[in-house]
């Protein structure tokens, strides 16, 4: 049987056409694994950021640490979202600074925060410092549950 031209380039078309579609998949699976890769990334990119804005702020530098949370806030983060809203409010008060940040930004920033619910970093544990004389024989009060016995009965209730 005598194989002509044209069922040579078929044939060679169809090898083309596997070839292509084996390449496609290849290229949407690694596509594919890639995207999940950053998916995994933006979270702690976005912490290590959050972190050093924290730090900016810690060391005084406000309206870098600022710029720093409203950028965050803007990605979406609700705790810079929260830290921003609140410098911006305060930023004249409490650092002698104005920040001009847009309306839209704002809105954004507090539906943010709306929506966050309770959702937030952890925060470190307040230690309360101890003031008072180091003396030999000089004692720390400790706090007691000073609630009323109808209270503690409410409470032993729950």
């Amino acid at each position: 049987m005598k194989v002509s031209n044209h069922q040579v380039a078929g044939s060679n078309g169809m090898r083309l056409r596997t070839c292509l579609a084996s390449m496609a998949l290849a290229i949407t699976a690694l596509q594919a694994g890639v995207a999940s890769a950053q998916a995994v990334q933006p979270g702690a990119l976005a912490q290590r950021e959050y972190d050093d804005a924290v730090a900016t702020f810690k060391a005084g530098r406000t309206s870098e640490a600022f710029g720093r949370f409203m950028d965050l806030a803007n990605r979406g983060d609700a705790d810079a979202a929260r830290i921003a809203l609140f410098m911006n409010q305060y930023g004249a008060t409490l650092y002698g600074k104005y920040w001009d940040v847009l309306p839209r930004d704002v809105d954004y920033w507090q539906q943010l925060v709306r929506n966050s619910g309770t959702a937030a970093r952890p925060v470190a544990e307040f230690q309360p410092l101890v003031v008072g004389s180091r003396k030999p024989g000089t004692r720390v009060a400790v706090a007691r549950n000073t609630a009323t016995p109808a209270l503690q009965k409410v409470v032993a209730r729950q």
